[in-house]
């Protein structure tokens, strides 16, 4: 191969590796926002339904999400924030959304006094909830940091654990690791740790997303490396072989064309004469030089 096609194709593939490269970091994750492009109704979250007595002033705008909260005591745990409804995007009604294939979540959030805020998403359990009830949906439950300034925070959604409250509620002893993600119906905000009960506080969020692998571009990128590096190798290999390597090869065709024409041995027979172990890889170079597979040679030249 001439010096300039070995240099044009270096960059070929130099170039195909950085694209490569390129489109799998802007791509490998994918992200679903949910405020503030408010694809999805935001509620009002307090713990009436547990009978409890807090309450939860929530006000939205095009870039926050601001809840006055005032957490009293009740008969239950007490809670107040707002929540995400994801079974209703722009406006219409919508199917379970799977949370299994996202990650992370990400929110940046500003408070009052709690140092932390609560994150619960609600799944339908197929056992235990039961349609419209609410205290019945199997609530997962994590924290994530917060203070007067915002901040961005980042939970993973393994770090979601059935909360303790619901298994005693289901008669559970302990969690059975169930967690339903695929059949998730909302998404909350509410106080976390650092609440003074009976004074106001106020959770402030500008933005809430999912995170998650792009797993199936993922899987088509990896596929397409392993055919770039595939036809590199090839390229590397006939451009850079050894010139003694080509004149070997062009000796045992020669020799090969030779026993064809003088001899009636079998393909096989010819390959290990010639040093070659396997008869495809032999008939395969010997079409190459001769445009003709070794039987069309030899009955051409009777």
């Amino acid at each position: 191969m001439k010096n300039r096609n070995k240099i044009l194709g270096l960059i070929f593939f130099a170039v195909a590796f950085a694209l490569w490269g390129l489109f799998f970091t802007q791509f490998k994750s994918n992200a679903l926002e949910l405020f503030p492009s408010r694809t999805f109704e935001i509620y009002t979250l307090t713990d009436h339904e547990a009978m409890g007595f807090s309450t939860s002033e929530v006000t939205v705008s095009d870039s926050l999400v601001d809840a006055v909260v005032n957490i009293r005591s009740g008969k239950a745990f007490p809670f107040a924030g707002f929540g995400f409804n994801l079974m209703s995007q722009d406006g219409r009604p919508a199917g379970y959304m799977d949370l299994s294939r996202f990650d992370s979540l990400e929110v940046e959030v500003s408070t009052v006094r709690m140092n932390s805020i609560g994150l619960r998403i609600l799944t339908d359990d197929p056992q235990y909830s039961q349609k419209g009830l609410y205290m019945s949906y199997r609530p997962l439950e994590t924290q994530a940091p917060a203070g007067r300034s915002f901040g961005s925070a980042k939970v993973a959604i393994a770090d979601f654990k059935t909360a303790e409250w619901w298994l005693a509620g289901m008669g559970l002893e302990k969690d059975d690791g169930l967690t339903y993600l695929y059949r998730a119906m909302l998404l909350e905000i509410y106080n976390g740790r650092g609440t003074l009960r009976g004074i106001p506080d106020a959770i402030q969020v500008k933005c809430l997303r999912l995170w998650g692998e792009n797993r199936d571009f993922k899987k088509g990128m990896f596929f397409g490396l392993g055919l770039l590096a595939i036809l590199f190798v090839c390229f590397v290999y006939r451009a850079f072989r050894k010139p003694e390597d080509r004149a070997v090869l062009k000796e045992q065709i020669e020799k090969t064309a030779r026993l064809l024409k003088t001899t009636d041995k079998s393909l096989a027979e010819i390959a290990l004469e010639v040093g070659e172990k396997k008869v495809s890889r032999l008939e395969r170079n010997f079409r190459k030089v001769y445009r003709l597979s070794p039987l069309e040679y030899r009955r051409k030249n009777d």
